[in-house]
């Protein structure tokens, strides 16, 4: 302890003294912010745990300090010191913890950092996903802890407890309350696109990297490059085609694209092409650009995806076919086992309702029956799903129609979007998963809040979803 710091009972007594939220925040958070970190780490002889004298629910913020000492004195998982990760955790009171939002960050960081030292990342999942939920006043709230599980959850390969927040799209950045900066948005942006893809729900994850790609920017970062390159090819495996980035995205993003994802262009050309040959010789061309970026497993399952669509196609032009013709008109039939390997993906598209058929092998080799969906979406468990979906957007409408009004308010906004220049390029620096992650910071609170505009907008697709799942359902809403 430094000599002018107070005695861990004087510390207790004031920390026990501050207990409704003027106090917390006009007393205690300053107070503590002025202690060295030798009073958090220090562990009297014969006195009692400043820990057990305070309650992680009433004195959040002053066990957040102590907490974080202990995590990073540790040296591995120890059970005491994880049942009272748990408790503050489960119990701690998400306004203090905003009076120290930096320190949340240094508590979870130190958590994962004991959780990889054990080679066991897992174990901090769940105990950080339960933290956000604490410090979130709203579910559609991006922490700056967000990225830092999204990426735990990438080394552990483990999704569950991420999943969930996920799914709620993003409509809330209030920086004064989280501390959060431009690169936490691309990161846990970039990580979860991953995560969707990692478990096969491409379209989430699209729109994950589509958000990346497309933030406010005035030089390229790294972070965005990289996003395109996977934006590409998941946007070949759920639509069979890039979609078009929002009209809004950066001139400096496209031009930085152009230079540095040529490859991945060439290469969704060909596929847009529908010809085995083509996305066959153009796959091996770029094999070691797909190897050195980490794509070439998503590069590949293209191709399967590719093979599905053409059935998809079929069903529109057929009612019976062989699978012997099935694997001549897709372009199989050159292949070994060929029949087979069609039999197999019409099978597995079968189970996932991609399409709806029969396949009976009355007939040497197999015929297949494709039929219409059986399910005419008149039920009560469509129209519910209908309304919900109508609320959602309904609210994502109001943020927006909010954030707008606050935006217009604020003569940062104008004055730095008014000088904004435009640069091609972008920095290059080194960082996680070997990519290059240096970004351009933004620091005014304007361009901040113009990016949250546009998470915002892009949450409208909810809205943009059912309205073509109504029209193409021919469904009315009663």
């Amino acid at each position: 302890m430094a000599p002018n710091d107070p005695s861990i009972d004087e510390i207790i007594s004031k920390i026990q003294s501050c207990t409704d939220a003027a106090a917390v925040t006009k007393t205690l958070a300053p107070f503590l912010k002025d202690l060295s970190e030798q009073v958090f780490a220090a562990r009297p002889q014969g006195q009692t745990d400043p820990m057990d004298a305070l309650s992680p629910a009433l004195h959040s913020l002053a066990y957040l300090y102590f907490l974080l000492q202990r995590c990073k004195a540790s040296h591995g998982f120890h059970p005491a010191l994880m049942e009272k990760v748990w408790e503050f955790v489960n119990t701690c009171d998400g306004e203090q913890i905003q009076q120290a939002s930096n320190k949340a960050l240094y508590f979870a960081e130190a958590l994962v950092k004991m959780a990889t030292d054990t080679q066991q990342p897992i174990i901090a999942i769940r105990p950080l996903a339960v933290f956000i939920q604490r410090l979130q006043t709203s579910p559609g709230q991006l922490t700056m802890i967000h990225p830092l599980l999204a990426k735990t959850c990438l080394l552990a390969q483990s999704f569950k407890d991420i999943i969930p927040i996920l799914d709620n799209d993003i409509s809330d950045v209030k920086r004064q309350h989280t501390q959060i900066n431009y690169k936490d948005f691309l990161l846990y942006h970039y990580y979860g696109g991953m995560i969707y893809a990692y478990i096969k729900n491409f379209e989430r994850s699209v729109e994950f990297f589509k958000l990346a790609v497309s933030a406010p920017a005035e030089v390229a970062s790294q972070i965005q490059i990289e996003a395109y390159k996977k934006y590409v090819l998941t946007g070949l495996l759920h639509y069979g085609k890039v979609p078009n980035l929002p009209k809004y995205t950066a001139t400096a993003v496209h031009r930085s694209r152009k230079a540095h994802c040529g490859p991945y262009d060439d290469f969704a050309a060909a596929y847009e092409k529908k010809s085995n040959n083509a996305i066959r010789t153009e796959l091996e061309k770029i094999k070691q650009v797909l190897v050195r970026d980490k794509n070439y497993g998503l590069a590949k399952q293209c191709m399967e995806a590719l093979h599905r669509r053409n059935i998809q196609d079929l069903t529109r032009t057929y009612l019976t076919l062989s699978i012997k013709d099935i694997t001549s008109l897709i372009g199989l039939d050159s292949e070994p086992e060929g029949e087979r390997r069609v039999e197999g993906i019409i099978v597995r598209m079968i189970e996932s309702r991609a399409v709806f058929a029969t396949i009976s092998h009355e007939h040497e080799g197999g015929m297949v029956s494709f039929l219409d969906d059986p399910n005419q979406h008149n039920s009560t468990a469509t129209m519910d799903m209908i309304n919900a979906q109508i609320q959602k957007a309904t609210a994502i409408t109001s943020n927006l129609v909010e954030m707008d009004q606050y935006i217009s308010k604020m003569p940062a906004y104008f004055n730095k979007g008014s000088h904004l220049p435009d640069r091609p390029g972008y920095s290059i620096g080194e960082g996680d998963y070997g990519m290059h992650m240096e970004y351009d910071v933004y620091a005014d609170e304007g361009l901040f809040y113009m990016y949250a505009f546009s998470c915002i907008f892009a949450a409208t697709y909810t809205l943009t979803r059912l309205c073509f799942y109504v029209k193409n359902r021919k469904l009315h809403l009663v």
